[in-house]
């Protein structure tokens, strides 16, 4: 008899063991096909919501930044996979203020936010920051033009 009830409880170990690594094993797989398709399809969050979300991306932040920013405004799914495609599509998003929507995709976001000329809030470019720089700098050359033409008639003068 005891022979038979611990054949029982072992069969029924067994199953439950076999029950539990199915449902384990049928969980990653739906894991991976939703990590998956945010990665490589094109989800949108809602695709019937046009809401605008401004996003304002600042310099030096990069994508992990910018995937919590669009997580936290409700227009990405997932951070990781946000994380991921825009590594994998080698993009550099710049510094500025989009508007982004729950109904785009985050390739369309990505595209987006890639180009300053995008931005609502319009960024000065490399250029005009050297040149405004440069007219600082040139203000101060002349200044100190004007001095060393001073101190030169005070030697002359001597």
């Amino acid at each position: 008899m005891k022979k038979v009830i611990s054949a029982i409880l072992g069969l029924g170990v067994n199953i439950i063991i076999y029950v539990v690594a199915i449902f384990i094993l049928f969980r990653a797989g739906a894991f991976a096909y939703d990590f998956s398709y945010e990665v490589f399809g094109e989800p949108v969050v809602s695709e019937y919501n046009d809401e605008e979300v401004r996003i304002e991306i600042q310099s030096g932040d990069g994508s992990k930044t910018v995937a919590k920013k669009l997580k936290d405004a409700g227009v990405i799914n997932s951070e990781w996979a946000f994380i991921l495609k825009s590594s994998l599509s080698k993009a550099n998003l710049m510094p500025g203020v989009y508007v982004v929507k729950a109904n785009m995709s985050a390739d369309d976001m990505i595209a987006l936010m890639g180009d300053a000329k995008n931005s609502v809030v319009q960024q000065p470019t490399a250029e005009e920051l050297e040149s405004q720089t440069g007219e600082e700098t040139g203000e101060n050359t002349e200044g100190s033009d004007e001095n060393a033409e001073d101190t030169g008639e005070g030697e002359n003068g001597q």
